[in-house]
């Protein structure tokens, strides 16, 4: 009888069990930081708008003509993971695509007269309801 070399049947099923195992802990790790980088690119678009808006407010002493368009604050523009920016009455809101699709963040301020700033909320809702991601945006989108 010949000499036989190669795998057994036993250890490529344990090769297989290790690659499973890994990719079960890899794959939601890995998307966990897709959508922290995607909610750090919808912050880098939103800072545009909320400095216009607050220069907005101070320029006009209200909200109310703090829009799209209109006394500095700027039109509404896409990146990679942002589809649309919506300013009405300086109240900004974002509505996330690709790894951030269902998800809209909402930014309004508030004029704080003692000093003479404004204050910012913010507001992630996601559709269908995403807590992980609604959690994410919570923890990248605070004031």
């Amino acid at each position: 009888m010949s000499n036989q070399s190669g795998f057994t049947l036993f250890e490529l099923m344990i090769a297989i069990i290790v690659i499973a195992i890994l990719t079960a802990i890899g794959v939601p790790a890995y998307q966990g930081y897709v959508k922290k980088a995607a909610l750090t690119d919808m912050l880098q678009t939103m800072t545009s708008y909320k400095t216009a808006v607050e220069i907005c407010a101070v320029e006009q002493g209200s909200l109310t003509n703090c829009s799209n368009g209109n006394n500095g604050v700027p039109a509404s523009r896409t990146s990679n993971y942002v589809t649309s920016i919506t300013v009405n009455n300086g109240v900004i809101t974002l509505v996330g695509t690709s790894a951030l699709a269902g998800l809209t963040t909402t930014l309004t301020p508030t004029i704080n007269a003692t000093h003479g700033n404004l204050d910012w909320t913010r507001a992630c809702t996601t559709s269908p309801v995403d807590a992980s991601l609604t959690s994410a945006c919570e923890e990248i989108f605070k004031f």
